[in-house]
């Protein structure tokens, strides 16, 4: 008896699944996976797909001309058959491609992990996130760093960046520009807001946080490096921060709340793990902070080396503190009674009529850039070490207190820093 239309659907389906568990499973395993995941499933498959064309094709009605066209020619059943067996076919093909490539790049599996089932489910989306890593790779094992730092201007001679949280950082902006794209055509909103603002506004923030970090980094001493505080910066930083970035778009493509999402247990449980993530690449500049004020750090201007310093520990206390706020808030980011009509200001959306938490949350974060740059303003405008000690600390007393007063007046449902 010939196989009906539904039994050769099962059946293709279960060759791929097998080829696709032998990449995970056995990836080098005497080049079985190999073998069949690289053409003998693809072949049997693409064997299958010939066979419905040749018999249906004649039959078919529509074409690739128009998009309707497409949609009538897949109306028939024999050929949308067809087209997935297509799909698994190069599907399995490209995910065996991606595979050999990451074992020639010596890219661990535990990384492919999660890149083939993406390839499996979404095969373009499964690709480009595997250049997306292999760049990664690359950036942190090549000279390219050392390469671009060369062409920096001749007064940032012993400027370097930790390779590692640099391919990261990059790793992020270049996610931003599916995101950004993705808000341009999808008019979706959640609560109010276009959906992929939020996933933008932290790809582009964790960006600047890593490449500061990575920029960082360097100035400490070889020793504080090797150490375990040395250590901790680089992927207990990176593993949480961007996992979390993942969580938020992928929440953002369902328009769901990633953060406060109580619907069900999944929801409760995976916010739980994104306060602990969060906990963990925020005490990260506390770590630095001390490594950049030992007498065995890279010398420095004082001012320069103090701003560095006062900027990391602030960003540690303030965004402890306001993360932990807004973590525990019944309420959410908000506090006070929202109105029907809320007026916010664009791109952040901090609110104009009650109190805000992300406020504070935003000063805080952001003191390890903003801090810095004021203290390298200084030295090259004073160039006297006292003097500009002087006025660093006066500006990081500033910065402090307006951070906390950004923080009391949301807890008090005034808006910005209650002056509306």
């Amino acid at each position: 008896m010939p196989l009906s239309l539904d039994d050769a659907f099962t059946r293709a389906g279960q060759l791929a699944m097998l080829g696709w568990l032998a990449l995970i499973v056995l990836p080098r395993w005497r080049g079985i996976s190999a073998a069949l995941a690289g053409w003998i499933i693809p072949a049997l498959l693409s064997l299958g797909y010939a066979v419905l064309i040749a018999v249906h094709w004649h039959d078919a009605k529509g074409g690739f001309s128009s998009l309707d066209s497409v949609a009538a020619l897949f109306a028939s059943k024999p050929l949308l058959l067809a087209g997935w067996v297509h799909y698994l076919a190069f599907d399995l093909f490209l995910g065996n491609w991606i595979l050999r490539r990451s074992q020639a790049e010596a890219i661990p599996h535990w990384l492919m992990l999660p890149v083939l089932p993406m390839v499996f489910l979404f095969g373009p989306f499964g690709f480009i996130a595997y250049l997306l890593l292999e760049a990664c790779f690359r950036l942190a094992r090549e000279d390219r760093i050392a390469r671009l730092q060369a062409r920096l201007p001749a007064w940032l001679p012993d400027l370097e960046l930790e390779p590692r949280l640099t391919a990261a950082a990059f790793a992020m902006l270049a996610l931003a520009v599916p995101t950004l794209f993705a808000w341009l055509i999808d008019t979706r909103q959640f609560q109010g807001v276009d959906t992929w603002i939020k996933p933008l506004k932290f790809e582009i923030s964790v960006a600047f946080y890593l490449l500061t970090l990575a920029l960082f980094l360097p100035l400490a001493s070889d020793r504080f490096r090797a150490s375990w505080l040395g250590r901790y910066i680089v992927w207990p930083v990176i593993v949480p921060i961007v996992l979390e970035v993942l969580y938020i778009a992928w929440r953002a493509s369902r328009v769901e709340a990633s953060h406060y999402n109580s619907d069900n247990w999944v929801g409760i449980a995976l916010y739980s793990l994104m306060g602990i993530g969060a906990v963990m690449f925020t005490v990260a500049p506390g770590f630095l902070a001390y490594g950049l004020a030992r007498r065995d750090a890279a010398p420095i201007p004082d001012v320069v080396r103090w701003s560095l310093v006062a900027g990391l520990a602030l960003t540690c206390v303030f965004g402890l503190l306001s993360g932990a706020l807004l973590g525990s808030s019944p309420t959410g980011h908000y506090v006070g009674t929202q109105p029907a009509l809320h007026p916010t200001i664009p791109f952040f959306g901090w609110s104009l009529t009650i109190g805000d938490l992300r406020i504070a949350h935003f000063l805080g974060l952001h003191a390890l850039q903003i801090i810095p740059a004021i203290g390298v303003l200084l030295w090259l405008a004073t160039r006297q070490s006292k003097t500009g000690l002087v006025t660093l600390g006066a500006v990081s007393a500033a910065y402090a207190a307006l951070t906390a007063t950004a923080l009391v007046a949301a807890l008090q449902a005034r808006p910005l820093l209650g002056l509306g």
